[in-house]
């Protein structure tokens, strides 16, 4: 029964299933490298907040509003956003450890982040959204962000507390992307205006699209790859099926 059983794989090398660790690697590094670009550039502009420039293009035309509560909105965001940001990505990077020290700064970066983000960043986030630019379209998409920002950073601290890890790192990643989507916000901003398409109707779009998409693409990613790995993996190789079943025949 072996002797007979076709070996497929060697039949038909394009169907095994491949995997480029390699490709990966570069793509990670491209998107990190292009991530730590735009957070630069964000950073090199507050030269224009310290003090206000209200020839700078965020400042623009504010004079007439850049006082009480949306000032000092727009400073505490100014602040906490980036730290926020940096907290995620290191509390992301070190959820797996298993170290008893790096669990300890690990709750505590965490009890930080949920701290900065419900105290700071999501009630100046939602002043500053008010006089959004674009209009009111463009607020409400803020809005949203900054509400979307809390209610997951909660979730995250909550699913931490009951112990229930893999929906803890998964909100822990959706508090990410979402505290990272200035990022993308940025990049289609740039990306437009490079292709002279940058106008208040796109910006009322990006507004929406910078959190919307990329936290969509991961709701998919932990419904369509990391729930079901093995019905994927057939969708994508439907050949993975008969050679298992023509290896465990030359078993037999």
């Amino acid at each position: 029964m072996s002797d007979s059983a076709p070996d497929l794989s060697r039949q038909h090398p394009a169907m095994t299933w491949v995997r480029f660790p390699r490709a990966n690697a570069l793509f990670v590094f491209a998107i990190s490298l292009l991530a730590t670009k735009i957070f630069a550039l964000i950073l090199a502009e507050y030269r224009f907040y310290f003090p206000a420039n209200f020839e700078a293009t965020f400042l623009l035309g504010r004079e007439n509003s850049f006082h009480g509560v949306y000032a000092v909105a727009f400073y505490t965001h100014l602040i906490v956003a980036p730290l926020t940001l940096l907290l995620a990505l290191f509390l992301v990077s070190t959820g797996l450890r298993s170290m008893a020290t790096r669990r300890r700064g690990h709750r505590l970066a965490g009890r930080v982040q949920a701290g900065l983000v419900i105290g700071f960043l999501v009630p100046s986030g939602l002043v500053m959204a008010t006089q959004a630019l674009a209009g009111p379209i463009a607020g409400v998409g803020f809005m949203c962000l900054s509400l979307a920002t809390g209610l997951s950073v909660t979730a995250t601290a909550v699913t931490a507390i009951r112990c229930q890890l893999k929906l803890h790192r998964r909100w822990a990643i959706r508090s990410a992307i979402l505290l990272a989507s200035p990022l993308l916000l940025r990049f289609l901003a740039g990306a437009a205006f490079m292709l002279q398409v940058d106008s208040p109707e796109f910006y009322r779009v990006n507004a929406w699209v910078s959190w919307l998409l990329p936290l969509a693409a991961y709701q998919v990613f932990c419904v369509f790859v990391s729930e079901t790995p093995h019905r994927w993996r057939r969708f994508l190789n439907p050949f993975a099926e008969s050679r298992s079943r023509d290896e465990s025949l030359q078993v037999d």
